[in-house]
């Protein structure tokens, strides 16, 4: 059966996926400016990360990475052990908050030390004095021996929390589902998205769970699974993509926001310069 040339033209660009410059997307910063070493002036986590990824780039918000002390303090930082990124050592469930206080960041191409590694109180006074008009996504890192003792963290972090004034523009990450549930249980304000690929196990956890949506690697991609995610106004974050072909090959219709690692091509790619 032949096709006339309007029905073909009508059919291509039906079916054809939309303009990521059409689409709106929320831009965060992944750990701030991102963890590209190549693009980045500061460590990850860092206060000037924060800052170059906002005041800089412009972005609409950064991920950020949260840890409990041994004393169940809680500081800003990524990495299991300090002596990744900073003077200091040792791993961080294991040491005491004032034991990391004094720990500085590595600048990146430089042998300097500098930005002290943040306790959750600085963090929070930086968001309500700077930055309460932009987002922020909380990664809560759980050890595997706190796996068993969620109950008792989860309500540690939302007292610590209470004191952010504008809860709409921050959101609470985890890859231990429980977590969240213990979390949720005690403080409402926060929406609460668990970190995981897409697939039918983990959207049905985000149920059961009754969590408000998934931030996944870039790659773990399931079209009819999204939709249904956004059909029941879950978000939907990705993050991983570090080349204009991992944006390119993929449909943004029903995502919620990108953790980039790279501003200038996620700002490219989305129509913001």
């Amino acid at each position: 059966m032949r096709l006339s040339v309007v029905t073909f033209f009508f059919l291509l660009f039906s079916c054809s996926k939309p303009e990521p410059g059409n689409v709106s997307v929320l831009i965060l910063g992944h750990g701030g400016e991102g963890f590209d070493d190549q693009n980045t002036l500061f460590a990850p986590n860092s206060a000037g990360s924060i800052e170059r990824a906002i005041d800089f780039y412009d972005l609409d918000g950064v991920e950020l990475d949260i840890q409990f002390t041994k004393d169940r303090e809680l500081i800003v930082f990524h990495d299991d052990f300090l002596e990744n990124s900073t003077q200091c050592k040792g791993k961080v469930g294991t040491l005491l908050l004032d034991q990391i206080e004094g720990c500085l960041y590595r600048k990146q191409f430089h042998n300097v030390y500098s930005q002290q590694v943040l306790s959750i109180d600085s963090l929070i006074e930086l968001i309500n004095n700077e930055y309460f008009h932009k987002y922020f996504s909380l990664n809560i890192k759980v050890d595997n021996d706190d796996l068993a003792h969620v109950d008792t963290l989860a309500p540690i972090l939302a007292e610590k929390l209470f004191e952010i004034n504008n809860s709409t523009n921050v959101a609470i990450e985890c890859s231990d589902a429980n977590f969240l549930y213990f979390f949720r249980q005690v403080e409402k304000r926060f929406k609460c998205l668990l970190v995981a690929n897409i697939n039918r196990d983990n959207v049905e956890d985000i149920d059961r769970f009754e969590l408000d949506g998934i931030v996944s690697f870039f790659e773990s991609r399931n079209e009819n699974l999204e939709e249904e995610l956004y059909i029941n106004s879950k978000e939907i974050y990705l993050y991983g993509q570090q080349t204009s072909r991992h944006y390119n090959q993929y449909d943004y219709q029903y995502i919620t926001g990108v953790q980039t690692d790279n501003p200038v091509l996620a700002r490219r790619f989305f129509g913001l310069d």
